[in-house]
């Protein structure tokens, strides 16, 4: 098998010098893309004869194929190398409330195959472990792929999560760790973590938050959470639950909000905060994303009321930005297609709110990663859970 370097024994001192090797230089060609084998050797503090061997090895099972001669402004061109994208495999898993999506994706962190359901209910506990069971091996088996090639699969989940036990306490808990539960099923390894850390991680490894020290990512969707990036790594808390902004306490408005509290600042700024609102003013239900895209078939002033969340979003933003002192705060989620309509009232929230150096400090931006933000996230959360040395 090509990636048995990637097992672990129980204790971790027996992995051999040579594992943790092969696994910086795929480490290495996951961030870089390509590399020669003298940069492989400066990254690894190796020697020239000791890296060309392990590229060698690598070549000969077709892990790692010639990317070409890169120019060279003198002496000879060196040869570098890549991954071959189709010598490894791995799910990303985003499971939501009313929603299922799946992308198998190769080593060039392309998407091969999506399968998406907006009528996944994550409540029914027993439909949705059943429908997961099979959907896995089904697609396995439709694309016919290697089971020794698929490294494992990333689950993004709505709710509490604690990511080290691989436990999910909201909604599909079972008395063993979901990890463990699937991945006997399945036959790969499993990790889980969070649906609002999981776009983090895609931000911190690929997107904006990339190469930054401090930064605050905003989920704006269905709900509203954050997750917090400091000194280059995601902050998850104590218990994993770290990021649940919609439920800090936002005013006296006696609104229920799905935790069971009333006056969080998710029932004013949030998916579901807009659906309330537009049952309340049309008399008919319909689901967030519709509303934004179809908010002219009805006489609803979606502009006005994206505005005003706009401003309640940047006034409990300017508190985070107070406290944490970010250089960035990356705007996401499922109201990704109005952000930058909404843009200037969140500024305007945070600079009615914020001591103004701390916000002239701090740039807003919107994601650029857009809905690919979760799936990105679970290529670095399986990457980074089998490549750690």
């Amino acid at each position: 098998m090509i990636w048995n370097f990637l097992e672990r024994s129980v204790d971790f001192n027996k992995i051999s010098r040579q594992n943790n090797h092969k696994r910086k230089i795929i480490k290495l060609l996951l961030q870089y893309q390509e590399l020669s084998i003298p940069e492989l050797c400066h990254f690894m503090e190796l020697s020239i004869p000791t890296g060309t061997k392990l590229v060698d090895e690598f070549e000969s099972q077709a892990l790692l194929v010639n990317a070409g001669k890169r120019e060279s402004s003198g002496g000879r061109r060196p040869a570098t190398y890549m991954l071959n994208p189709e010598m490894g495999y791995l799910f990303s898993i985003e499971i939501l409330l009313n929603s299922l999506k799946i992308n198998v994706l190769n080593l060039d962190r392309k998407s091969i195959y999506v399968y998406e359901s907006t009528h996944f209910d994550i409540k029914d506990k027993s439909e949705s472990l059943t429908s997961l069971t099979h959907l896995i091996p089904d697609i396995i088996k439709e694309l016919q792929l290697p089971i020794d090639r698929i490294l494992g699969a990333g689950i993004g989940i709505t709710g509490r999560v604690n990511a080290k036990k691989g436990v999910s306490y909201s909604f599909l808990h079972l008395d063993i760790p979901l990890t463990d539960y699937f991945s006997t099923i399945w036959g790969i390894p499993v990790f889980i973590e969070n649906d609002t850390h999981l776009m983090a991680l895609g931000e911190n490894y690929y997107g904006l938050a990339k190469d930054l020290t401090n930064v605050i990512s905003v989920n704006l969707s269905k709900g509203l959470a954050v997750s917090v990036i400091s000194n280059g790594q995601l902050q998850t808390g104590h218990s994993g639950f770290a990021g649940e902004f919609g439920h800090i306490f936002a005013e006296n408005n006696n609104k229920l909000c799905v935790c069971g509290k009333t006056g969080c600042l998710e029932t004013l700024v949030s998916g579901l905060a807009l659906e309330a609102s537009f049952f309340q003013k049309i008399g008919k239900s319909l689901d967030y994303k519709g509303i934004l895209t179809h908010s002219t078939d009805y006489d609803y002033p979606l502009a006005d009321n994206l505005h005003v969340m706009g401003e309640q979003l940047g006034k409990s933003l300017a508190v985070l930005i107070d406290l944490l002192n970010p250089e960035l705060i990356i705007v996401g989620g499922g109201f990704i297609p109005v952000l930058e309509s909404m843009r200037f009232a969140i500024n305007k929230g945070i600079n009615l709110h914020s001591l103004p150096q701390l916000a002239t400090d701090c740039e807003i931006k919107i994601s650029t990663l857009g809905d690919s933000a979760p799936m990105l996230g679970a290529f670095a959360l399986v990457t980074e859970n089998l490549l750690t040395t």
